[in-house]
């Protein structure tokens, strides 16, 4: 298994720098640029050119103004911090609080991150030249006081990026004399308070199905149920349901309910199916830029189309929201380490054959900001495992094994064994 200790260690560094970065470092960064409280847009053919102006908000430009003066579209996330551009040439994503932009599979990086200031998006100027082109299909021209924009002919403009992969290059852009004050490193250890799980599917989504009738979305909810009332009971935290019937529940708003409790931990569980009825035993995953094994492409392929995206890592959309998912990415080290958790315990509290701790690109965990595990609890496909999986008592001890999982993980939170991580 790869290890990605480097690439989880930059992500570390480069989500904390963002986070604690001062409003004065990010003007240090603007130059001239930030004594100036507008910016004039000349664009040929409209009278004496003159074709409205950008407001300059602490030496940032007003992202609504650019909108207006450029007949931009937005579309914002529920947790309103990724928003997408649209524009009559092309689209693009932004992340608040990262200097990303990301356009057809590519990213350009800014000279600073995108920002909100009193409630208003505002963006550095270097966006006007790197990626308003693609949206408009123009090119711009920024003068060297930051002042005027000249705007070029239709079709002259286009984004102009770098693969996901040369990503890495980048990494220059945070100042040196940035830093995390150490009161932040040295915080006390503490154990979970919040916890979501999200049992799969449900609605319109069955998952899969046993030769007897027995559908996924019914078996794991009712294990979620009774492992919510345990963790509750036990150890006094907050569980919060991604669903608590049978209905449909988007990949945005399973991870978004997540973000939005301040969950420490995300736990999708599912039931697992496979045409060879012989097969049984327990698979946990964590998310990844790349699957660990071909078993876990597949898996990867047939859960994410489950719950309406289309084909595995290597679909263009999909492997944007992986590397655009910043904040998964810092949760990686911790996550396996959840994952194997669970893993172990299953395997030695329900004497099932240990089927391993994976990696897969698996769309449920992306965007999660905390670690995020799915765990398969049993073969419905397999007719003994299914007839076990019906059975109340039977679901009672896989929550109880998920529970004794968890509670291990949180007590190693407690003593400090494992070092909790930040997006």
């Amino acid at each position: 298994m790869k290890d990605e200790r480097p690439r989880v260690r930059r992500a570390r560094i480069f989500l904390k720098v963002l986070a604690f970065a001062t409003a004065g470092s990010l003007l240090l960064s603007f130059g001239s640029f930030a004594t100036a409280s507008e910016i004039r847009v000349q664009m040929p053919g409209t009278g004496d050119g003159a074709s409205g102006s950008l407001t300059v908000r602490s030496g940032m430009v007003d992202l609504a103004s650019i909108m207006k003066v450029f007949n931009l579209r937005s579309s914002l996330d529920l947790m309103g911090d990724r928003l997408d551009l649209v524009g009559d040439s092309g689209s693009c994503r932004l992340l608040v609080g990262s200097p990303l932009v990301l356009s057809r599979g590519l990213f350009t990086v800014l000279s600073g991150p995108v920002q909100s200031l009193g409630g208003k998006f505002v963006i550095p100027h270097d966006f006007l030249t790197k990626a308003l082109p693609g949206l408009t299909g123009r090119s711009f021209d920024l003068d060297d006081d930051g002042s005027t924009l000249v705007v070029g002919p239709g079709n002259t403009g286009g984004f102009s990026g770098q693969r996901p992969e040369e990503l890495g290059r980048f990494a220059s852009f945070i100042r040196r004399d940035q830093y995390v004050p150490e009161e932040i490193l040295r915080e006390e250890p503490k154990g979970l308070s919040v916890v979501v799980l999200d049992p799969g599917h449900g609605g319109r989504s069955l998952g899969a199905q046993g030769s007897t009738g027995t559908l996924e979305k019914t078996l794991v909810l009712s294990v979620a149920e009774k492992l919510k009332t345990r963790l509750e009971e036990e150890l006094d935290l907050k569980v919060v349901l991604t669903r608590t019937a049978d209905y449909f529940v988007g990949l945005k708003e399973r991870t978004a309910i997540a973000n939005n409790n301040g969950a420490e931990l995300f736990l999708s569980i599912h039931a697992n199916a496979t045409f060879r009825k012989e097969i049984e035993g327990f698979e946990t995953y964590y998310l990844s830029f790349k699957s660990s094994d071909k078993k876990a492409v597949k898996y990867a392929e047939i859960e994410n189309q489950a719950l309406g995206v289309k084909g595995g890592a290597d679909e263009e959309a999909l492997l944007e929201a992986i590397l655009w998912d910043m904040a998964q990415t810092s949760f990686i080290n911790e996550s396996r380490e959840v994952a194997s958790i669970i893993q172990r315990s299953l395997v030695h509290d329900l004497r099932g054959s240990d089927r391993g701790v994976r990696q897969a690109p698996l769309a449920v965990l992306m965007g999660a900001r905390m670690p995020a595990v799915l765990v398969e609890i049993g073969f419905i496909s397999n007719p003994e495992q299914e007839l076990r999986l019906n059975r109340e008592s039977h679901q009672e001890e896989i929550a109880r094994s998920l529970y004794r999982a968890i509670e291990t993980y949180h007590r190693k939170l407690l003593r400090g064994e494992i070092q909790r991580s930040r997006p």
